[in-house]
């Protein structure tokens, strides 16, 4: 054998001895690079350098029949369903229902942490209350001064809301609104019988003609006050300025604010039949 031939040799012999400690080692790193450690609150892994840890949780169970646990918010928009929805989950040992009576929310977050349990906090279902389209208008309308035509116009539109007094008698005031329009206003003075009564001056042919003009100081909605809910009443005061012989006109809603409060307790009380522990605020 020639001096290059035996040098080939003994480097290939060098670089394939590989001795016990050797081996050892090497399976050592290969345990820690799969194995966790847990150092008081902390879980760790050794993962060698230059590899990349792949997450695979999600992709395996997106590739199963069902999710290993439930989880997501499920938004309902009628206490019934919302309470349909709740009795379905039967998590009431788990559960609980936050009410927010400012934002008008029902809240159910069925893993939470209550008594000994632990959760994610991450499946809820919520209920919000909207208001309805009616008392949506009237509120919007709410102490926003408007001339005779303008509010003849806005009674007649929205007469079915009105129970008190009757329609016709609003109609009836609408209508003598619109009808006094180009009179000149002098007074006005409130009647035992709890109208107002304003005097006015109509000229006609070169003649005055005087007049009396009487209107309710009070009447009453019966109307919902949230959406797929049940109908409040709701009263509401007629105000008036006269002002260079012309007339404006308004209503002030009765503490709306009461009103949808009391509306919404309703919901608070249906939920607290439901076997479910309701708390007060949010999650």
């Amino acid at each position: 054998m020639d001096k290059q031939t035996e040098a080939i040799s003994k480097l290939t012999a060098d670089q394939v001895h590989i001795t016990a400690d050797t081996i050892d080692r090497i399976t050592e790193l290969a345990h820690a690079a799969v194995c966790t450690q847990t150092v008081g609150s902390v879980t760790f892994a050794l993962v060698p350098q230059n590899y990349k840890r792949e997450d695979l949780t999600d992709a395996i169970e997106k590739a199963q029949p069902a999710p290993n646990r439930k989880k997501g918010t499920v938004a309902l928009t009628s206490i019934d369903s919302f309470m349909q929805y709740i009795a379905d989950q039967n998590q009431a040992a788990t559960a609980y229902i936050y009410a927010n009576p400012e934002a008008q929310t029902l809240t159910a977050v069925f893993n939470d942490n209550k008594e000994n349990t632990i959760g994610w906090r991450d499946h809820r279902a919520t209920f919000k209350a909207e208001l309805s389209r009616e008392f949506t208008n009237w509120m919007h309308n709410n102490k926003q001064s408007k001339n005779q035509e303008d509010f003849a116009i806005f009674l007649e539109d929205n007469i079915a809301d009105i129970v008190e007094p009757s329609g016709e008698v609003l109609l009836s005031v609408a209508t003598s609104l619109q009808a006094k329009t180009e009179v000149n206003f002098s007074s006005a003075k409130r009647l035992d019988n709890g109208q107002v009564q304003f005097t006015y001056t109509e000229n006609l042919e070169a003649r005055a003609n005087n007049g009396t003009l009487e209107i309710p100081r009070e009447f009453a909605l019966g109307i919902r006050i949230f959406k797929n809910g049940d109908g409040y009443k709701v009263k509401a005061r007629l105000k008036y300025r006269l002002h260079s012989q012309q007339l404006k006109f308004w209503y002030e809603l009765d503490r709306p604010e009461n009103v949808i409060e009391t509306a919404f307790k309703e919901s608070i009380q249906l939920a607290q039949t439901s076997g479910y522990t309701v708390l007060f605020g949010s999650p």
